[in-house]
């Protein structure tokens, strides 16, 4: 699952994350510079929680909540600012 949002009103700032279900990597990046990074092998947690701050002059405050389902398939909630901005499913 891949997915990408434009943060800011007066300051754009690209969010990119990235998540591969068959390797266990995550990775998200913000203008293209690597913010989080993980790697899990065997056991993936049935909800996992992002936070970071986007921004320079203009800050916002992102959460991203992975939700897995029970066999194959996630649930992603972004939120800038505590404000839900963007819901996807994914396989």
């Amino acid at each position: 699952m891949t997915f990408a949002l434009l943060i800011g009103e007066t300051e754009k700032n690209l969010l990119e994350f990235s998540f591969n279900q068959l390797l266990g990597s995550t990775e998200i990046r913000v203008n293209e510079k690597v913010v989080k990074k993980t790697t899990r092998l065997f056991s993936e947690p049935l909800q996992e929680r992002h936070e970071f701050e986007v921004g320079q002059n203009e800050r916002h405050t992102v959460f991203i909540e992975k939700q897995r389902k029970l066999l194959f398939g996630q649930k992603y909630v972004v939120y800038v600012n505590q404000r839900i901005v963007k819901l996807l499913h994914g396989f």
